[in-house]
């Protein structure tokens, strides 16, 4: 008897109100102190900040947020059951591979991360060990000091080729 009224306009519209949400709150006061607590929380409670209440209320909107998407994801199915450990670990990479506290890299892996599995399939029973290669790559270029001078050394490069800087210098 569930409705099938969940489709993909109301999947991005759910998913633009989040990042709606999410984007101000890091924004205000509150962001600013939940920021701080997440990077230090002894220096943050040393401030006179109060580290109970802004825990609780980043519980209570990441508890509403994924009510809200779990109630959409419940409309395209007639019966619901636990994702388990795999959806779990899933999320948990796609939030380190995009970078913690970064949002457009947590949901520019979850795309890619999402599309890649899918993509493999033509290889049949070696797609998910290519797809683990894939990780493994993925982490080392993120995470190695010399691969972040390269990647900013590239990105320097195209900001001065496309960018700002090139605008300026013609003017």
């Amino acid at each position: 008897g569930t409705p099938k009224d969940a489709n993909f306009t109301v999947g991005v519209i759910l998913v633009l109100l989040t990042l709606f949400i999410v984007q101000n709150l890091i924004k205000s006061r509150d962001g600013r102190a939940i920021m701080a607590i997440r990077d230090n929380r002894i220096a943050a409670e040393s401030v006179g900040i109060n580290i109970t209440k802004y825990k609780l209320m980043v519980f209570t909107i990441s508890a509403s947020l994924a009510g809200a998407a779990g109630a959409l994801y419940s409309h395209n199915y007639a019966t619901l059951t636990p994702a388990g450990y795999n959806a779990s670990i899933m999320i948990l990479v796609y939030v380190v591979l995009g970078g913690i506290g970064n949002i457009r890299g947590s949901v520019i892996a979850a795309i890619v991360l999402y599309i890649l599995p899918e993509k493999l399939r033509f290889i049949g029973d070696y797609r998910m060990l290519v797809y683990a290669i894939v990780l493994i790559i993925v982490m080392l270029m993120n995470w190695a000091p010399k691969a972040q001078e390269y990647k900013q050394m590239i990105a320097y490069k195209f900001k001065s080729k496309f960018g700002k800087n090139k605008e300026e210098a013609a003017e």
